[in-house]
């Protein structure tokens, strides 16, 4: 029997990709698989203290090169571990965009690619379609729970889809959680970030490449119940931090759950033109409101397309 590593983005490691690294490997042990979790990265902020104690586990990385792996809310190849065999790829779950033409002409049907909230949905789905569903244990479903609240905003993203709902919905009353636990859940993430908001600054950054917009974009981002003072006290440290990715063609994205609103946080003018032009974002002292919460993965899928 092959061993399968599932593994995710070296980039962010949320409580989405570290849900779907863990549910999907123990979903692939319950039909009889040899499979590991493999995460390279410390998680960030999204996955706080009271989650990184719900009692999971997972290694850095395979030592056998005789493996098969899978890729969880991730498809661009640049950010895979560096151990990942491309050609050795058998499935790949994610909901970025950009990659689906190229990973579906690799693996076929091992590509499922959609645009929706949360990765953890894919995950959930496939626990329902295999026939797992009622054998999923409680740390992967508050697991896959967190990670759909926290990647859909609460469900106030616009990503959101109705899969999303519907999973969350099936998998609360699998869960000994609270009613007020939401809530509690992004009050515990900001006391997090405060506590060391270099670190969470960091440990929340992507620089993808725009080849149509003839520019590669550094885009931090960080989810807060309230984004508008953390930006404004700390607009000094996001730009320390940023501008050492060595070139001045950043971003930071910071949705705000309690106002239903993004603030944005740019020094540089092509960048703040190009999202006042597409995404009606007014700046103003080099901070822009947005009039809704947008995610970062809708950014960068409307950018990829102008």
């Amino acid at each position: 029997m092959k061993k399968i590593c599932v593994t995710c983005s070296t980039y962010t490691n949320d409580v989405d990709a570290l849900a779907c690294t863990i549910a999907y490997t123990n979903l692939l042990k319950l039909e009889g698989k040899d499979a590991t979790s493999y995460i390279q990265e410390e998680p960030n902020s999204s996955v706080t203290e009271e989650i990184k104690g719900w009692g999971f586990t997972c290694e850095s990385k395979p030592i056998s090169e005789d493996i098969f792996y899978v890729v969880v809310d991730a498809s661009y190849p640049e950010q895979f571990p560096d151990f990942v065999k491309t050609e050795k790829i058998v499935e790949i779950y994610d909901h970025h965009s950009g990659f689906e033409k190229y990973w579906k002409e690799q693996i076929g049907d091992g590509s499922k690619i959609e645009l929706i909230g949360a990765c953890a949905t894919l995950i959930w789905e496939e626990y329902k379609k295999r026939g797992y569903a009622d054998k999923i244990s409680q740390t992967d479903a508050r697991l896959l729970y967190a990670a759909i609240i926290s990647n859909t905003l609460n469900f106030k993203a616009k990503i959101t889809s109705p899969r999303d709902v519907a999973a969350f919905k099936e998998l609360s009353p699998l869960v000994d959680l609270p009613k007020t636990w939401v809530e509690k859940y992004f009050i515990d993430q900001e006391d997090t970030i405060y506590k060391n908001p270099r670190e969470a600054i960091i440990n929340d950054i992507k620089i993808i490449e725009f080849p149509n917009l003839k520019m590669k974009i550094t885009i931090g981002q960080m989810e807060l119940w309230d984004a508008k003072k953390f930006v404004t006290d700390y607009r000094h440290l996001i730009k320390e931090v940023l501008d050492e990715f060595d070139h001045n063609q950043w971003f930071f994205n910071s949705p705000c759950i309690s106002k239903g609103k993004n603030y944005v946080y740019s020094e540089n003018e092509d960048i703040r033109k190009i999202l006042e032009k597409n995404f009606g974002i007014k700046f103003m002292d080099g901070i822009g409101e947005t009039k809704e919460l947008i995610l970062r993965k809708e950014i960068v899928r409307d950018l990829q397309s102008l």
